[in-house]
């Protein structure tokens, strides 16, 4: 009887959890992640934010530089090219500065040197997005000042695009030591809001107007392309008019909005050239 009584309770004691004590540890076990995800999910968010922003500063940086050396700012990338900028030839073998897409391309990381963070040359944010770049499209002709040892003739009918020209930031602004024409803020417009913008403007309420720019770089954000906020949509449809703000989310005016930007002016540009002793 002793034995009997023994092996039951050696039996009961080898059943092991029940479904229903599983499932109540597996319950517990989900909460207790929960709160922990709650609780990092905003120092994580802040992490990819600052990291994004050096990331984005870096490449702002590497196109000053770029400048420096080439006396002109890169065009944009696209997404077949591997990281490198694209120009369009416009007459014969001359590379007049024409860029393939110059408001709605990437950074173009291998022409800058920079450390590519994916196969297809993309340089990418904390996200895995690639940053995006832009590129004022200013023109130049026979009828303005310019270079007048610029051996590429510009007629109006094929204009020389002397932001992105070799030499052209040299070439428009100077005749030997002289400067001829004072550099212009650029024609890319970053507005406050997309309210009342069009495809070249900020829009009649002046204090929108942010910066008129020579070039920018931005990243999407975590929301990348997903979000309907018409502010976001506004840096994707491929005109001179950008919109950057603080983040909003998708209850805001208009809509969700996380992409992070930087740019640089003419003036800027020319300045640090200057300074550098590249320029006159």
């Amino acid at each position: 009887m002793l034995k009997t009584r023994i092996e039951r309770a050696a039996k009961a004691g080898q059943r092991g959890f029940s479904l229903v004590e599983i499932a109540l540890v597996l319950v517990i076990m989900g909460l207790i992640l929960g709160v922990i995800i709650n609780a990092l999910g905003p120092q994580l968010d802040n992490r990819n934010v600052n990291e994004t922003q050096q990331r984005i500063k870096q490449a702002s940086d590497a196109v000053l530089a770029f400048a420096m050396v080439n006396r002109r700012i890169p065009c944009p990338a696209t997404l077949a090219s591997n990281g490198l900028e694209v120009m369009t030839v416009l007459v014969a073998t001359e590379q007049r500065g024409r860029c393939a897409n110059p408001n709605d391309g990437y950074l173009p990381a291998r022409t800058l040197g920079l450390g590519e963070q994916s196969v297809g040359g993309e340089m990418q944010d904390a996200w895995a997005f690639g940053l995006r770049y832009g590129v004022s499209h200013l023109t130049t002709s026979n009828s303005e000042p310019i270079n007048a040892n610029n051996p590429i003739n510009c007629p109006a009918a094929n204009p020389c695009y002397f932001l992105t020209m070799a030499n052209g930031i040299k070439n428009n602004f100077y005749q030997g030591t002289a400067q001829v024409t004072p550099p212009p803020a650029g024609e890319l417009r970053v507005c406050a809001s997309s309210s009342g913008i069009s495809a070249t403007n900020c829009g009649a309420v002046a204090a929108n107007t942010l910066v008129s720019a020579s070039f920018v770089v931005w990243s999407m954000g975590r929301n990348g392309t997903l979000s309907s906020g018409v502010d976001e949509a506004a840096n994707l449809n491929g005109d001179v008019v950008y919109v950057s703000h603080p983040r909003t989310e998708v209850g805001g005016t208009n809509g969700a909005f996380d992409d992070l930007f930087q740019w640089q002016t003419t003036e800027t540009i020319v300045s640090n050239m200057l300074k550098a002793g590249v320029l006159p």
